[in-house]
């Protein structure tokens, strides 16, 4: 059991230290980052399609050729060969996305914001906050979806960080604090 605690403990300053040697590249590195996540999806893309394409030619030889798998060795090695040569473009998906969402749910919340501004409810304020901010947040991911896609990787980063330092400030507490005896060893009250 004492075993088991420390090894716990110093997991998890291991864990930390991994967290902030993982965010420190994407915090400051964003660009290179995203590109380098894109060409290890085109990585596995491309053995994806190797492992189908090779299937393929296994049951050609014996005759019994799959349309299914040429498909899966045609439609992966065009995203990969894609991803590879154009990474910034699949990076810049996710935020068009997110981007359209927004703006579907900022329109979706207008027409409850202007019948509180009609109505002059006290729920004017939160009402226009919930439609204005994402739609501008939508217009703006939209608008500019590359630069978006490195604040992304940004905010990742920095998030992978603070939680490397709180968990490595946790442990390190934790070692000055007095350990519990196990339950075991406690004496019992007999009456």
């Amino acid at each position: 059991m004492m075993f088991q605690f420390f090894w716990t403990r110093s997991a998890s300053i291991w864990i930390s230290i991994l967290y902030m040697a993982l965010g420190l590249p994407l915090l400051l590195f964003p660009g290179i980052s995203g590109t380098i996540f894109v060409w290890a999806l085109s990585a596995g893309a491309a053995v994806y399609a190797a492992s189908h394409l090779f299937r393929y030619l296994q049951s050609r030889k014996a005759g019994e050729s799959s349309g299914g798998d040429l498909f899966l060795t045609v439609l992966p090695l065009a995203f990969s060969l894609f991803a590879l040569f154009w990474p910034q473009a699949i990076l810049s998906f996710l935020p068009l996305v997110l981007g359209a969402l927004l703006l579907i749910d900022g329109v979706g919340k207008a027409p409850l914001f202007f019948s509180a501004l009609h109505l002059r409810t006290s729920t004017l304020i939160p009402l226009a906050l919930s439609s204005l901010i994402p739609l501008i947040l939508g217009i703006l991911l939209i608008v500019n979806p590359f630069h978006a896609a490195r604040m992304t990787i940004m905010v990742f980063g920095a998030a992978l960080i603070a939680d490397g330092v709180s968990d490595l400030a946790t442990a390190l507490a934790s070692r000055k604090l007095p350990t519990a005896p196990p339950p075991d060893s406690v004496p019992t009250d007999p009456t």
